[in-house]
């Protein structure tokens, strides 16, 4: 099997925008999310997205293993992983709790909204990479964003929306659900940030950005003409997000552009040779 770019696919969202057409997307009005990459046909638990959030989206949870099937709503949890790829100079994300809640105040403040003053607030710049382990309430706010790393799961039990309205009526909330999937580390304060052009600052070309449980995460900078070689001993979804180079396997050559998605398949013996054109920055996921 061959390397090969994903087809992505775009979905409009009442909270999306426009700046996907920078990620080399074709379309018109306001898309929220593009899937770069969806595992489940190919039986690889992993799921990529882009996702420009121009509006905050809703406050949510996603639940693990355990609390998915025991409201029969799958058998996937759902980590997932950002990198923030634009946002505003005060632009923030919420992710967790800032105190200690009781489920009752948890309930009765996701009815009437005060919920939002109940969570960490923590601003974020381009190149911040944050983990959201499933249990954790979290939401990205409105300017941001980011490429999304997630187990390949669609389960997503909203706590708060904002009170506003998607074709007249307002989306449905699973506030019941949600307060059952939330875990004690919600109950704490938000842990350091790491930022991949920090760290490229000081001279790193290769970082790895986390090796979870059920993903992990590489970000890779080559300058012009400067190359690596990339092993074929599992499968490597890599993510295209600045920049532009070129990826030789055997005797097949292609483009790699920004807001690309190739897939490496695993080839037993056999390397890929990836090539800076200008400066490429790309990200590689693997299981």
């Amino acid at each position: 099997m061959l390397p090969y770019k994903t087809k992505p696919v775009l979905l409009g969202k009442i909270w999306g925008g426009s700046r996907l057409i920078h990620y080399n997307k074709n379309f018109i009005g306001i898309i929220g999310e593009s899937i770069e990459f969806d595992g489940r046909v190919h039986d690889i638990p992993l799921v990529i997205k882009f996702i420009d959030a121009w509006d905050d989206l809703s406050i949510q949870v996603h639940p693990d293993e355990k609390t998915v099937v025991k409201f029969k709503d799958g058998t996937c949890g759902k980590d997932e992983l950002w990198v923030v790829l634009d946002c505003y100079k005060d632009s923030y994300i919420y992710w967790g709790f800032n105190d200690n809640y009781d489920k009752k105040t948890i309930y009765e403040a996701a009815l009437d909204g005060s919920i939002i003053n109940m969570l960490n607030k923590v601003n974020v710049s381009v190149g911040d990479c944050i983990f959201i382990p499933s249990g954790t309430v979290h939401a990205l706010g409105k300017g941001v964003l980011v490429y999304e790393l997630q187990q390949s799961s669609d389960v997503t039990y909203r706590l708060y929306d904002w009170g506003r309205l998607d074709k007249g009526k307002k989306r449905e909330l699973h506030v019941e659900k949600a307060i059952e999937s939330i875990k004690p580390h919600n109950f704490k304060s938000f842990s350091d940030i790491i930022n991949i052009y920090d760290m490229e600052s000081k001279g790193h070309s290769l970082i790895t950005i986390g090796n979870y449980q059920h993903f992990k995460a590489k970000f890779i900078s080559l300058k012009n003409q400067e190359s690596i070689m990339q092993g074929c001993d599992e499968v490597k979804i890599l993510t295209v997000i600045s920049g532009q180079g070129f990826l030789n396997f055997k005797e097949n050559r292609i483009l790699l552009k920004k807001g690309d998605t190739i897939v490496l398949p695993k080839v037993l013996n056999e390397c890929a040779s990836i090539i800076g054109d200008d400066i490429l920055r790309y990200i590689e996921a693997t299981i």
